[in-house]
C-alpha cells in the first residue's frame, strides 16, 4: 500500500511540474519521445517510471529527479547529501537523489541499488550522457546491444541516446549515476 501511494505522488508531482510549465501531455510527449499514454499512466499512479525515463522527465520539466520524487531543496547553492539518504523505488531499484542544490539542472546524480533477483528491464534511451561508477558488487550494462560487465570501482561512460539497461552482476550492486543533459536550459522559453 506504501509503495501504491509513493507511486500516486510521483504521479501527482509530475502532474504538477508538467502543467506549471504550461505543457500538455502532447507536447511533452512530442519533446521527450514517450508516449502520451505511457504519461498518462504515469501522472495517474498506474506505472512507475525507469530511471532513464525520470532523468527525461526532470530534464524536459527543468527540474531535477529528486524533485520529482519529493525531495524539495530550499536555501543555498550548495546541498549535501548522507549516505542513509532517502530512497525511492522505481522500477526495482532503489534510487537515492545525491544532487541538486536549488537552480541546478546541469547533471543529476542518483545513488542506485541494484537488487540481485530484479528482472531484466526493457532497454532504454534519453537525451544526454550518463557516467556509471560502481560502487560494490557487479553490474551488467547492456549498451547497444552488447554487454559489459562492471565490477567494484569501474566506471562506464556512454551516450544516453542509445538503448541501455542495468542489472546486476553476481549479487547486488551499488552505483552511482550521473547523468548530464547536453540540451540547452529551454526554461524561459515560452509555450
Amino acid at each position: 500500500m506504501e509503495d501504491a501511494l509513493r507511486v500516486s505522488a510521483l504521479g501527482d508531482r509530475l502532474r504538477s511540474a508538467r502543467e506549471a510549465r504550461g505543457l500538455t501531455l502532447d507536447q511533452l510527449s512530442a519533446s521527450t519521445g514517450i508516449s502520451k499514454a505511457h504519461l498518462s499512466r504515469l501522472e495517474s499512479g498506474a506505472r512507475q517510471p525507469s530511471v532513464g525515463i525520470l532523468v527525461e522527465l526532470a530534464a524536459a520539466l527543468g527540474t531535477r529527479v529528486g524533485t520529482l520524487l519529493g525531495e524539495d531543496a530550499d536555501g543555498a547553492p550548495l546541498a549535501t547529501f548522507a549516505p542513509d539518504a532517502p530512497r525511492h523505488t522505481a522500477a526495482g531499484l532503489e534510487i537515492a537523489s545525491s544532487s541538486g542544490f536549488p537552480g541546478s539542472r546541469a547533471l543529476e546524480v542518483l545513488r542506485v541499488h541494484v537488487p540481485a533477483n530484479r528482472p531484466p528491464s526493457a532497454p532504454v534511451r534519453h537525451r544526454g550522457e550518463e557516467w556509471i561508477y560502481v560502487l560494490h558488487g557487479t553490474l551488467d550494462l547492456e549498451f547497444d546491444g552488447m554487454l559489459y560487465p562492471l565490477g567494484a570501482d569501474m566506471a562506464a561512460h556512454f551516450d544516453a541516446g542509445r538503448p541501455h539497461r542495468l542489472s546486476a552482476g553476481r549479487g547486488d550492486a551499488e552505483l552511482l549515476v550521473v547523468s548530464a543533459d547536453a540540451r540547452p536550459d529551454l526554461t524561459s522559453v515560452q509555450h
